[in-house]
């Protein structure tokens, strides 16, 4: 009696049982290790600042639950693997029997537990708009253009995932395809647009916008600045016929294309959809009309991506637009974040704008010509510096939110077809049914300058173009 063992705890008996061999040890190693990192990281969040951010989310939700799943596989594989030594090992140990199967199941159920709590913190995580647009480098470009749009507060997953698990998982499988690509560092420059394999937008942009929605006829505003020394504003002023499904059910305007009743199909030729020889209109009634560009046949249809016309052919840059120099400079005159009191200054930003600049010398690059220009002419004194600090810093941010050299993304790479750009496609006067009737277009001037023969009336109406004070705005109450 007097040399038997003392009877151990139940703490005492798991921690031994842990100890029992070198693969369980490791296992129960990485688990208190990930667990106290989890502690550790879900502290520096609490703190904010500094201390938290994407990649601590990243780490917490993702990498952290990977080690301590590959802990809990190791401390069940260790037992089994050693499971004819273990009672002569734990004899030693203690006088009371181990159930090892018991042991197993319990620690297994109990970290499971622990996993699937976490993990559903990392699917939750893993479809945010801050891993989306924070944890990836890559994505820099379109977070920046996603914060300044209309849709910043709709979630990344809402439109690029397809509703449902058979969603999810094509959208994780496509995701860790690029992840590699991007580890390796040979993704491409730029990424090319529109992504072909995105979600139908009549399971993500419906569920906001329905074709069926009537919304008539829209008065357009665009004040916009000339590059003379005054910076001289003129206004064009539209009704834009958005149109869509009106309550006799018949469908007009812009929205017609998107019918939900009809069929909007076309050729594209290049995987920017921007070429587009061939296209295709099936009625409600089922009657077809083709069209085709000269020497196209109309059947069968050319080699190309036969694609039904949808919400994205031309609302493509709806959350990540990029601006054309001259558009950006025009917003901030007329929302006065620039002076026109500084002779030229329009003329001397696009100029600034079309420098060849890096990231990093961007803001002082631009600042420095523009102190430049103004100085070989009537000097800066200190009013003008300072007007001229204040107006580089806005210049500035024009050229990075639009300009990411190290992705190859510069002024018009990525083209908005929201625009005559996207309806030149096929509103060009050039593509023409077997009896010569063409789509309605406007023909155009040798440098493609449409003629305006009233064929583009169908979409808008110019109620005033490049005049500095129209008369229609005092009309409308409208005038500044």
């Amino acid at each position: 009696m007097e040399n038997q063992a003392p009877r151990l705890g139940t703490v005492s008996r798991l921690h031994r049982l842990l100890r029992s061999n070198w693969i369980t040890s490791i296992g129960a190693a990485l688990m208190t290790l990930a667990v106290l990192s989890a502690v550790t990281l879900l502290l520096m969040e609490s703190l904010g600042g500094v201390w938290s951010g994407p990649y601590s989310g990243l780490l917490l939700t993702l990498v952290l639950p990977l080690v301590f799943l590959l802990g809990l596989v190791l401390v069940p594989a260790g037992l089994v693997l050693y499971r004819k030594q273990l009672n002569a090992r734990l004899a030693a140990m203690t006088d009371r029997p181990v159930y090892l199967a018991r042991a197993v199941v319990v620690l297994t159920a109990v970290n499971f537990a622990a996993v699937g709590t976490v993990g559903y913190t990392g699917v939750e995580f893993l479809s945010s708009t801050e891993f989306c647009g924070k944890a990836c480098h890559v994505m820099d470009a379109e977070r920046v253009a996603y914060e300044r749009s209309p849709h910043q507060r709709v979630a990344c997953v809402l439109c690029h995932v397809e509703p449902g698990a058979k969603g999810f998982i094509a959208a994780k499988l496509n995701g860790t395809k690029q992840l590699l690509h991007t580890f390796l560092d040979d993704y491409e420059r730029p990424i090319p647009t529109p992504v072909h394999n995105l979600a139908s937008s009549r399971v993500t942009c419906e569920q906001c916008h329905w074709p069926e929605k009537y919304l008539g006829t829209k008065l357009k505003v665009k004040p916009h600045f000339r590059t003379d020394e005054q910076v001289s504003a003129y206004t064009n002023v539209l009704l834009m016929r958005t149109g869509g499904t009106r309550p006799d059910g018949k469908s007009v305007g812009i929205h017609w294309h998107v019918h939900p009743e009809a069929v909007v199909e076309y050729v594209a030729t290049d995987a920017a959809r921007t070429q587009i020889p061939w296209l295709r209109v099936v009625k409600p009634d089922g009657t077809a009309d083709t069209y085709a560009l000269p020497g196209v046949p109309l059947d069968p249809p050319p080699a190309g991506e036969l694609r039904r016309m949808d919400c994205s052919d031309c609302h493509n840059r709806s959350a990540h637009a990029f601006e054309l120099p001259s558009d950006a400079l025009d917003v901030a005159f007329s929302n006065a974040l620039l002076p026109r009191d500084l002779p030229s200054f329009k003329r001397h930003a696009l100029e600034a704008l079309e420098g060849d600049w890096t990231r990093e010398s961007a803001a002082d690059g631009i600042r420095q010509q523009l102190q430049a220009a103004y100085a070989k002419t009537s000097g800066i004194d200190e009013a003008r510096r300072q007007k001229l600090e204040a107006a580089s810093a806005v210049v500035a941010d024009i050229w990075l939110r639009n300009v990411w050299p190290e992705r190859k993304l510069d002024w018009g790479t990525y083209p908005d077809l929201a625009s005559h750009v996207g309806c030149f496609r096929c509103h060009d006067g050039k593509h023409a049914d077997a009896n010569g009737r063409t789509v309605f277009g406007p023909g155009r001037l040798p440098d493609g300058v449409p003629i305006r023969d009233g064929s583009c009336d169908k979409c808008h109406v110019v109620l005033s173009e490049n005049e500095e004070d129209p008369a229609v705005l005092e009309a409308f109450g409208l005038k500044r």
